[in-house]
């Protein structure tokens, strides 16, 4: 934005556009200055000039794109998302056009929340343990807003799962505690993978919890980090049948099976599947390889009597990242 002097400080830019302040477009959106500046420094939503005393001057078409950014966070799309859908329309996107009543909204922002990643889980983990239904959401939702998915999944509610549930196995938390909290972040990873619309020809991938394993979480994380990374991602569920994988196998005939396992005794139980799933996909000739994550899993190996069974140890995300290098 350029200025003369005879703009210098009247609020009014290059081509006489009215530039407002930070503080307005926090009126005018709902959002607070905080927010406003995260979402321009994070994902460059927008770039605003600056006053002749420094600072930021945000113009009309500013404040609709905040507006439209903070419709889809609110419809539940992370706002990283949003962003890139944003960039993907252009320098000057259309369609942003708002009604009076989106453009100033009668209702204060929330307190967003601060501190560090401990902070949010201990915060995340006492709404839970009150059964907060409604301050969980809206909690999660203000995360999303200020953070990205990578950060909120694998640094507040991957921890807080494995909390609940230490938590539950010493006995300092009642059962009600730990399946309310898991049950919540299984429905929120779910309409996460909603958000990815894959095309058939791309390679596709069955995830799954490892025979006898009733866990899912940690494979819903897995196939939520696969999705991101341009898969096709099928779930079968919680202790899906023998034969069903064999079926699936032979049908479908996918580029890679994944699986979750969190019990090292389950997974002992399991070696025998998994050599005769081997077994099959040699038979018939396939690529298909076959993966074991999760909390059982200490190291990066094929298993023992298999040629395309492979662990991987770490985080969901560290996992695909292995996967993908071996599919190729």
């Amino acid at each position: 934005m350029v200025y003369n002097e005879a703009t210098k400080g009247s609020g009014v830019g290059f081509m006489n556009q009215r530039l407002y302040t930070i503080k307005e477009v926090s009126m005018r959106t709902g959002l607070s200055t905080q927010l406003i500046r995260k979402w321009e420094e994070r994902y460059g939503a927008v770039s605003p000039s600056r006053f002749p005393n420094g600072y930021r001057g945000y113009t009309k078409n500013d404040i609709e794109v905040l507006l439209y950014l903070k419709r889809k966070v609110d419809e539940g799309v992370p706002i990283g998302l949003a962003a890139e859908e944003l960039k993907s329309m252009g320098p000057e996107p259309g369609g942003l056009a708002l009604s009076k009543t989106e453009s100033e909204p009668a209702v204060l922002p929330l307190q967003q929340p601060n501190g560090e990643a401990a902070d949010y889980r201990e915060s995340l983990l006492q709404l839970f343990l009150r059964l907060d239904q409604i301050g969980a959401q809206r909690f999660f939702d203000q995360l999303l807003a200020l953070h990205h998915m990578d950060f909120v999944l694998l640094q507040v509610l991957a921890p807080v799962l494995v909390e609940l549930g230490d938590r539950w196995e010493r006995g300092e938390i009642s059962e009600y505690q730990e399946h309310f909290g898991s049950h919540f972040i299984r429905e929120r990873l779910l309409a996460l993978r909603n958000l990815y619309h894959r095309s058939p020809d791309t390679p596709l991938i069955v995830t799954a919890c490892s025979p006898g394993e009733r866990h899912e979480l940690g494979v819903l994380f897995f196939g939520y980090f696969m999705l991101q990374a341009g898969y096709q991602i099928v779930y079968l569920g919680a202790s899906p049948s023998e034969k069903g994988i064999f079926d699936c196998l032979g049908q479908m005939k996918p580029a890679a099976f994944a699986f979750g396992s969190s019990s090292e005794e389950l997974l002992e139980a399991a070696l025998p599947f998994y050599r005769e799933l081997d077994r099959r996909i040699g038979g018939l000739g396939l690529r298909t390889k076959v993966f074991i994550g999760g909390r059982s899993v200490t190291g990066d190996a094929v298993l023992p009597g298999t040629k395309v069974v492979h662990t991987l140890a770490g985080d969901a995300q560290e996992a695909v990242q292995k996967m993908r290098r071996l599919i190729g």
